[in-house]
């Protein structure tokens, strides 16, 4: 299944999604989330990871003039993250592997934890603190 295949349906729903416009309240400057959306389309499109462009991404926020719902805009965009990712993970389980060199394979390659115990999880911050550098 080709990367266009497995992400057609993630580029209608960027295509298609609408937002909810607020302007009492601070929001996302609309051109820069509608620009944002189609800079992810087009990666989706054609099989990109799509993680490093919404980590990257800042929207200015507005506040006296109407913007999107920043509540709304970050899950959609965690969303589209996720489910790019679960899709590639997929398409990469579903390919033939080569076989593993057991000597290459070394058990101590895992990132150490506060307590020193290995991890292989890493904490991310989440996407607000992306965003914005809050914590």
């Amino acid at each position: 299944m080709t990367a266009h295949q497995l992400n057609a349906d993630l580029v209608q729903q960027v295509e298609s999604i609408l937002f909810t416009p607020v302007r009492l309240r601070e929001g996302y400057d609309m051109g820069e989330v509608d620009q944002f959306l189609d800079q992810l389309a087009a990666n989706l499109a054609v099989g990109k990871s799509v993680r490093p462009i919404v980590d990257a991404a800042v929207f200015t926020p507005v506040r006296l003039r109407e913007g999107y719902d920043m509540g709304d805009v970050d899950q959609f965009l965690d969303r589209m993250v996720a489910e790019s990712e679960r899709r590639q993970q997929a398409d990469t389980a579903s390919a033939p592997r080569p076989p593993v060199d057991a000597a290459a394979a070394h058990p101590g390659n895992y990132p150490v934890a506060a307590s020193g115990a290995p991890s292989v999880i890493e904490e991310r911050p989440g996407l607000m603190a992306r965003l914005f550098g809050r914590k």
